[in-house]
């Protein structure tokens, strides 16, 4: 059986990442920092990523009339890999030229530029700010059921103590999300410490392991 991420940064860090009692000192919960750390980790791993193991974090997000709406909301999103759209009802799938959000208005099929203006077998798409100034990926032609588009992009796992791996995630990469979670419960352990440096050595161990680590993914080892 394998161990959980609680198991892990317990046998790294001592800190019992699985206790869900609150009844520490503070009150405050263990296993809330655990899935807090994890999943933060799990997002500053993906960011340092190299291409290739980025893509294995992709999902894809559909966008049509009738599903949520024409247009991506990015804040919860990362890095758009890239954008298909279906060139006909039951066609296939072409991809999207991206076009600077400045243009985004001669993208119109009233516009009349023709570069810019986009039709089913030559689609655009372009990343630009709604009237609420949330960041957005709007498509043109505008996708529809029968033509939907489709974004490819990064996507930031929720992780939590209980789990022994993360879907969509590289497998040689989690150990590191493990050690930043292990980084930051020594942290945690240290402030409740009145000598802080019976922590100090432990706590730069993982640091050094966790940033070779990081460096051997980069550069492909």
């Amino acid at each position: 059986m394998a161990w959980s991420f609680a198991d892990e940064i317990h046998a790294l860090s001592g800190f019992d990442a699985d206790d869900g009692s609150g009844t520490t000192i503070s009150g405050e919960v263990h296993t809330i920092h655990t899935n807090q750390w994890l999943t933060d980790g799990a997002k500053e791993v993906i960011t340092n990523l190299p291409s290739e193991l980025k893509e294995e974090c992709a999902t894809i997000t559909k966008l049509y009339i009738g599903n949520t709406d024409t247009v991506m909301d990015l804040d919860a999103s990362g890095k758009i890999l890239y954008v298909t759209r279906e060139n006909a009802d039951s066609g296939y799938f072409t991809e999207c030229r991206k076009i600077s959000s400045s243009k985004g208005g001669m993208a119109e099929s009233s516009s009349g530029h023709m570069f810019y203006e986009p039709t089913a077998d030559d689609p655009v798409y372009w990343i630009g700010s709604d009237d609420s100034g949330d960041p957005k990926l709007f498509v043109k032609p505008t996708p529809t059921a029968s033509q939907p588009a489709k974004i490819y992009h990064i996507a930031y796992p929720t992780v939590t103590h209980s789990q022994d791996g993360i879907v969509n995630f590289p497998d040689e990469a989690e150990y590191l999300v493990v050690l930043y979670a292990a980084i930051k419960a020594t942290e945690y352990m240290m402030l409740t410490e009145e000598d802080q440096e019976v922590y100090a050595p432990q706590l730069a161990t993982l640091k050094q392991d966790y940033a070779q680590g990081l460096a051997a993914l980069k550069g492909g080892q």
